[in-house]
């Protein structure tokens, strides 16, 4: 058995239904709509499962809401007791202090994480995006409750029309609350591929208007656009990956090859799920089609910047595992622009540094100190940086001490101006 024929990860959606109706959701077949996996289901799941699964298998428990699931805590139990590492994703509207409690319990013991769904901290927009009156504030005590109680937790954001200008403060928040976070720049579309949810997708001009956004305050939120990640080559590489070694089981018990592609490949309770894993034709041709397989893929000058990722491929083409969705290739290659920009910036204030280091430790006269510090007061577009040069300028017009160089030397050590501008340019 080759190690990608062992299952290496398993979602469990075991609650189709959700109390929530978001906006941008892609569970929107009937399929996806009806059913609570049963504990009796779970087991037979990992009953089945024993001889094909992976020593470190990694589960997520998913839905719709899995709170809805009037046994998820016993489905829980269950899982941890397999062995696995897990993680819960809700959107935290029913979490109460005994099921926190309980959560809290379960790290020790294989969870991984509990993920949230957060829009915006504004109750107005989060609301409006999950049609639910108060999910905000629920979702936000959830959140509070968990971390209380020392539960990793994680907060997911899709960008969306209805949220779009408030991304950057809820990403503000979470760095400064020590959250890990995410916000997913594109939406891809419905399960059903009748694309009703791509009119909240952003356009090009809103990624422009986010990026400037990002890149205030010093770039703090620039670290969102990634970076050129080194990839296994295109010949060594399975396009479909994530659904080559794992499943999805629904809350009615359908057998899908991953969450947001629901082709039916099965049925926990009339099929083997052994037998679906092992040798449906949709996971058989999963396991041979590489990157390398399209063309596109082997000349595309963004490749270090795609996800590989094939669910927006999947649901642009109705399923058709051999065509690619030119639209998600468009938005990586506006990425990988956004990305090289922000990172040109970024050498131009290094180099700015650099030399300002060298200005205050080459020369002998405050004089040219003051010369090298307006050329670079001219040439820098950092707005940190333009402002503490300008403090130094200032400083030195109003000092008198141009020709002092012992009182030069005092400044540089120990006057503000000085010292906070040699600080930056030493981070």
């Amino acid at each position: 058995m080759t190690p990608i024929e062992h299952l290496k990860s398993l979602s469990l959606e075991i609650s189709n239904p959700c109390n929530e109706r978001c906006v941008h959701c892609y569970r929107v077949c009937d399929s996806t709509r009806q059913g609570f996996l049963t504990i009796e289901d779970v087991r037979l799941v990992f009953k089945q499962i024993e001889n094909i699964r992976s020593d470190k298998l990694q589960v997520t428990i998913t839905g719709g809401e899995a709170l809805l699931n009037r046994n998820w805590k016993e489905i829980l139990t269950i899982i941890q007791n397999e062995g696995c590492s897990f993680s819960l994703f809700s959107n935290g509207t029913l979490l109460s202090d005994a099921d926190a409690d309980f959560v809290a319990s379960l790290v020790s013991k294989g969870l991984k994480e509990v993920q949230l769904s957060i829009y915006a901290l504004d109750p107005v927009i989060h609301d409006n995006v999950t049609n639910l009156k108060g999910s905000l504030k629920k979702t936000l005590q959830s959140l509070q409750k968990l971390r209380m109680r020392n539960v990793p937790v994680f907060v997911s954001c899709p960008a969306m029309q209805v949220n779009k200008n408030n991304l950057a403060d809820l990403m503000r928040w979470a760095d400064k609350e020590k959250i890990p976070s995410c916000v997913d720049l594109f939406i891809f579309g419905a399960s059903d591929y009748s694309k009703k949810n791509l009119s909240q997708r952003l356009n090009f001009d809103d990624l422009k208007r986010f990026y400037e956004e990002t890149m205030q305050n010093n770039r703090e939120l620039a670290y969102v656009w990634g970076n050129n990640r080194k990839k296994t080559k295109p010949s060594e590489c399975l396009f479909y990956g994530e659904a080559a070694n794992g499943l999805c089981i629904s809350g009615d018990g359908s057998i899908y090859p991953m969450i947001g592609w629901y082709e039916k490949l099965g049925d926990i309770h009339q099929d083997s799920i052994v037998d679906v894993y092992t040798n449906h034709p949709i996971l058989q041709l999963c396991r041979k089609i590489k990157v390398s397989d399209f063309s596109e893929c082997i000349k595309c000058d963004a490749y270090g910047y795609c996800s590989l990722c094939p669910l927006p491929h999947l649901s642009a083409n109705h399923g058709n595992l051999l065509n690619l969705d030119k639209s998600y290739c468009d938005y990586v290659h506006k990425v990988k622009e956004l990305a090289q920009q922000r990172d040109k910036v970024m050498e131009e204030l290094a180099k700015n540094k650099k030399d300002v280091i060298k200005s205050l430790s080459d020369n002998k006269r405050l004089k040219a100190h003051h010369d090298m510090l307006v050329k670079l007061f001219l040439r820098t577009n950092d707005e940190k940086l333009k402002k503490l040069l300008n403090d130094a300028i200032v400083f030195i017009a109003d000092s008198g001490m141009i020709n002092n160089p012992e009182k030069i030397t005092l400044a540089l050590s120990t006057v503000p101006p000085y010292t906070d501008l040699i600080n930056y340019c030493k981070e």
